[in-house]
């Protein structure tokens, strides 16, 4: 559970630093990535959640991964985050493929992801694996005065 949260906090912030206000971050990282968080959020509670997935490698956790359903037909890819230097290697789509298939598997016949506006890295990530933009949004945890703004982005599954 450790492992999981730290490899989460620790590539939002790096990934985020130089778009996002560091209060916001910070908020995030509390919310979402605590310690305590996480230990709750690792059994499963399907539909909603179906519990983290993680890469290893001799061990040692070096991603991370998890979402559910938001509908009867339609899935949420929630997170998904590697150490900086397992980036490169396949690990995030493996990952991604993963929830896909626990989503699939539920009935899903569609998937969503949100997608900070200005991460052109993590648009092309899930352009190139089929995610389409849709809507823009205010992000979770966004407050009025910060108008952090997400892209939603949908695939349709086969």
């Amino acid at each position: 559970m450790a492992s999981i949260a730290g490899i989460c906090a620790t590539a939002y912030r790096e990934t985020y630093r130089d778009l996002l206000p560091q209060g916001y971050i910070e908020r995030t990282v509390v919310a979402f990535y605590d310690e305590a968080r996480v230990a709750t959020e690792v059994a499963p509670a399907p539909p909603e959640w179906f519990g983290y997935q993680v890469v290893e490698e001799r061990g040692r956790v070096l991603g991370a991964a998890g979402g559910g359903m938001i509908g009867a037909r339609a899935g949420e890819l929630s997170l998904v985050y590697l150490e900086a230097a397992a980036r490169g290697r396949g690990l995030g789509t493996m990952l991604l493929d993963r929830v896909t298939a626990q989503i699939r598997a539920a009935g899903g016949r569609q998937m969503w992801v949100s997608v900070f506006l200005g991460d052109s890295a993590g648009i092309g990530f899930y352009r190139a694996r089929g995610f389409e933009p849709v809507e823009t949004v205010r992000a979770a945890l966004s407050r009025v005065d910060d108008h952090i703004r997400s892209l939603r982005m949908r695939r349709v599954l086969d």
